[in-house]
Formats: structure tokens, C-alpha cells, sequence
């Protein structure tokens, strides 16, 4: 009943709004005082996740990459969004056609994505050129 009753007095929105000076969400989450739980984050990361990897998944080629390089790319359409990840043309033509090297070159070193955030570019295209997990290294 109660669930029911609060839906029902605070609606819900999808969005971030005002509600009195605090951030809300959902059926009147207040974010600023109550923030999320490390349980409801990861939550929302599985949810995103699948999102991401749908999008991915109009592509042939990515079915086909291994794990690795999967997580590369699915890493970069996370942070970027769909409409940046589609500007990287070059990248996609290389993983496309398994040129690894290509590909990773067009995420590190000269993208404006490299420059504004290095060492996660620099990861994510050691991943893609190698096949492995780059996490130790640095640019």
C-alpha cells in the first residue's frame, strides 16, 4: 500500500529535478541528501551497461571482437555516448576490418578524447591494439 500511496503523491520523473532546493529523481529520490547506495549504483551501471552493448551490437564486427577489445569499445561508447562514438570513423573502420593498430591509433594519441582524458584513452587503445588488459600502463 505504501509504495502505491508514494508513487502515486510524488510521480515519477526520469530526470534530475528541483524539488525545494535538493536534486531529485525517480518517485522523489532526493539525491542531495540521500545520494545512492554502492547496491543501487551498480544497479544502474548493469542497466547501463546492457544499454551500451545494444547499441554496439548493431555493428557486425563487434560480436565478433574478444572479450577484450569488446570491453575497450563498450568502455568508449560508455563514456562517450553514441553520437561522439560514431565520430571516430577511422576506429570503427579499423575494428571493422581487425587493424587493431589503426584503430587503437585513432583513439591515443591525437584525439581531443586523448587529450581530455589520457591515461583512459591510452588504456583503452593498448587494449584494442593488443588484445589484453592494459591497466598498469601509462601514456
Amino acid at each position: 500500500m505504501i509504495k502505491d500511496l508514494l508513487k502515486k503523491q510524488e510521480g515519477f520523473s526520469k530526470f534530475l529535478y528541483d524539488d525545494m532546493g535538493d536534486q531529485s529523481i525517480g518517485y522523489g529520490r532526493n539525491l542531495t541528501q540521500i545520494g545512492l547506495s554502492e547496491a543501487e549504483a551498480e544497479v544502474l551501471l548493469e542497466n547501463d551497461i546492457r544499454r551500451v552493448e545494444e547499441e554496439l551490437e548493431r555493428f557486425p564486427w563487434f560480436e565478433k571482437l574478444d572479450p577484450v577489445r569488446k570491453a575497450a569499445v563498450t568502455s568508449l561508447n560508455y563514456n562517450l555516448g553514441l553520437t561522439r562514438f560514431l565520430k571516430f570513423k577511422k576506429m570503427i573502420k579499423g575494428l571493422e576490418k581487425g587493424n587493431w593498430s589503426n584503430a587503437a591509433f585513432e583513439v591515443f594519441p591525437n584525439s581531443k578524447y586523448a587529450k581530455q582524458v589520457p591515461n583512459r584513452a591510452f588504456e583503452i587503445s593498448e587494449m584494442i591494439r593488443r588484445g589484453e588488459d592494459a591497466k598498469t600502463s601509462k601514456p
